[in-house]
């Protein structure tokens, strides 16, 4: 590593956690914005001064200006900046308001591409971004047009900064996820989400946080977890068609999948109160 500092975004969420815990364990010393630092603080207790946790409001660009002009004056290269933080907020289309549209927008779209061209003088040489997106950036998301369309818009914004580079130069990669077991995919059920988030089972967000750091490690690419929902959304890009045609089976066997989710759900916190 030419640098062992990492910052990030998100670090609180159910994956962001578990990946800022693989990294602490791996050596690096990471800076986490968040808008609750007393609660990372909490969870990384025991990092012996090699975690920070940073008060930032993703929502406020001229938070993320104030929080990044002071990582420049710490003059340390950043070897890893990885944009975690995510926001859905599911509704048809007539019932988005211009507060939800502005929240999901600048989440998931406004402040990665800010905080990067913020933080980018400082990468090291042949440092690594990496972009935590969704299959709703390869595929559309009926119910959730503006998170889709952020996520659409955080890989072309992933893929033109690659363009900038030499490789060698900095690495980007974009890690395209299906449903994680998360409380953010839990509270997008409660808001109506869609049912092809349980096409498959949730994926464990300890395992997808293994991969992205394993994914840090090597050159910039595309990673789609798990990766026939990429294929899959490539085909439906291609073929538009195929999504509409395919979209009420999918939809059956989510509703079944969402049971057998919340089943198990409901047996594990069972199990855990009898504990």
């Amino acid at each position: 590593m030419s640098s062992s500092l990492a910052v990030m975004t998100g670090g609180t969420g159910g994956i962001g956690c578990e990946i800022a815990a693989l990294l602490l364990e791996q050596g690096w010393e990471v800076i986490l914005l968040t808008r609750q630092p007393e609660r990372a603080r909490e969870q990384f207790s025991g990092s012996n001064g090699r975690f920070e946790a940073v008060f930032c409001d993703l929502a406020k660009p001229e938070s993320l200006q104030s929080i990044s002009a002071e990582i420049l004056r710490r003059n340390k290269p950043i070897g890893l900046l990885i944009h975690c933080a995510g926001k859905i907020q599911p509704e048809l289309t007539k019932d988005i308001t211009s507060f939800s549209l502005d929240a999901q927008m600048t989440i998931n779209l406004t402040s990665p591409i800010l905080m990067t061209s913020q933080l980018l003088s400082a990468l090291s040489s042949n440092g690594h971004i990496i972009f935590v997106n969704s299959i709703a950036g390869v595929m559309p998301l009926q119910g959730s047009a503006v998170y889709s369309a952020t996520k659409f818009g955080l890989r072309g914004f992933a893929r033109s900064l690659a363009l900038e580079f030499k490789p060698g130069i900095l690495r980007i990669s974009s890690i395209f996820l299906a449903a994680v077991d998360t409380q953010m995919l839990q509270q997008e059920t409660q808001d109506g989400g869609s049912v092809l988030n349980f096409v498959s089972q949730p994926l464990s967000a300890r395992n997808v946080a293994r991969t992205i750091v394993q994914i840090s490690k090597g050159a910039g690419r595309e990673v789609f977890l798990p990766k026939i929902d990429g294929i899959f959304g490539h085909a439906c890009l291609m073929m538009p068609w195929l999504l509409r045609l395919s979209t009420p089976i999918l939809e059956k066997i989510g509703k079944n999948g969402l049971r057998r989710f919340l089943k198990r759900k409901a047996v594990s916190k069972s199990t855990t109160a009898q504990d």
